[in-house]
């Protein structure tokens, strides 16, 4: 014979799994309340009123937007100054190094320093090339793509101005020329591959970083102008005699020592816009921190009340849990006893 459950029973076990429900439901809640200190029934802790809270997530959230730009530039920044530090030092040490070639007395020496120069102009390259989590810092506003032609391409461009020319001041000239030249057919329109737009971006509500260095600026123009012309003095189509050789790479020593300098004052550039920014970020972090104390003091929970109800709620659990137990062993026997 199946059994048979009264209405009376049903009614009992729905109530019993309503106020289970309730219970555990008020029992996350206010464990959620006590962890973070804040209340849960938002519309309840502000009276209705939700226009302060809103405009102070609303600039928290921006504030959050503000710091990720920041981080973005940090790191490009950082990036750049690591491509600078390495170009100045290849600037720095060539300088001097070319300008006494004019003391070397034998070919083998020359070339030598001929082939570091060709060396460096690759490493230079890739340097001006390089990008921060995908992005190149260095062609203007168009971060996706590399700002320099390859090493290879744009030396071979060099060559060509000198093509048929046999004295060094002529071979220097026309490589300042073309290294100096936005016109079509100059460096910018043969060898860049970006623009000269500035990147912004602003890291917080009174400041917007912006980046005006590009791949075009003249340091950098005149260090791979040194180093193209000091490779180039060994190139067997040009032919030159020890003594032209060594004049030319003297040459391109005198545009390497400026260019020492220029890169140091790109570098200084770079440097005012990294403090300009970390100063941003202190700002964001006070405000931050204010902000989060208004927001604590709309939502606060009550430790002590919120610690009071949730033993409350554990107790009412325990005692469901035990009455359900107890309920669920009862038996003809025991009801007619």
């Amino acid at each position: 014979m199946s059994g048979f459950n009264s209405i009376g029973d049903l009614s009992r076990f729905v109530q019993m799994r309503q106020a289970n429900s309730l219970l555990k439901s008020r029992l996350t809640v206010l464990s959620q309340e006590a962890a973070s200190g804040l209340k849960a029934d938002v519309p309840a802790a502000t009276g209705g009123d939700m226009g302060r809270l809103a405009q102070v997530q609303t600039r928290l959230a921006l504030i959050e937007t503000y710091n990720r730009n920041a981080s973005l530039a940090q790191s490009e920044m950082a990036g750049m100054q690591t491509a600078l530090d390495a170009i100045g030092s290849i600037a720095t040490a060539r300088g001097p190094e070319f300008q006494s070639a004019v003391t070397i007395a034998d070919d083998d020496s020359l070339n030598v320093k001929s082939l570091q120069a060709g060396q460096d102009f690759h490493a230079v390259v890739r340097m001006l090339n390089v990008d921060v989590g995908g992005r190149f810092i260095l062609s203007g506003s168009v971060t996706t793509n590399p700002p320099l032609a390859t090493a290879t391409e744009i030396m071979g461009l060099a060559k060509a101005q000198v093509a048929g020319l046999s004295d060094p001041q002529a071979i220097a000239t026309a490589l300042d020329d073309w290294f100096g030249s936005d016109a079509p057919g100059g460096f910018a329109a043969a060898a860049y591959r970006g623009n000269q737009d500035a990147t912004t971006s602003g890291v917080s509500g009174e400041t917007t970083v912006a980046n005006h260095v590009t791949a075009l600026d003249p340091a950098f123009r005149a260090t791979l102008k040194g180093l193209a012309m000091a490779a180039l003095a060994n190139d067997p189509d040009l032919a030159l005699s020890r003594v032209d050789k060594a004049q030319l790479i003297s040459e391109a020593g005198m545009r390497m020592s400026g260019a020492s300098n220029a890169v140091t004052g790109v570098q200084a550039k770079v440097g005012i816009s990294q403090q300009i920014v970390e100063n941003a970020v202190a700002r964001n972090s006070a405000e931050r921190t204010a902000l989060s104390i208004a927001r604590g003091e709309i939502l606060a929970a009550d430790p002590y009340e919120t610690a009071s109800a949730l033993t409350q709620t554990e107790t009412s659990l325990q005692n469901l849990y035990a009455l359900t137990a107890r309920l669920s062993r009862l038996s003809l026997a025991d009801y007619i006893r």
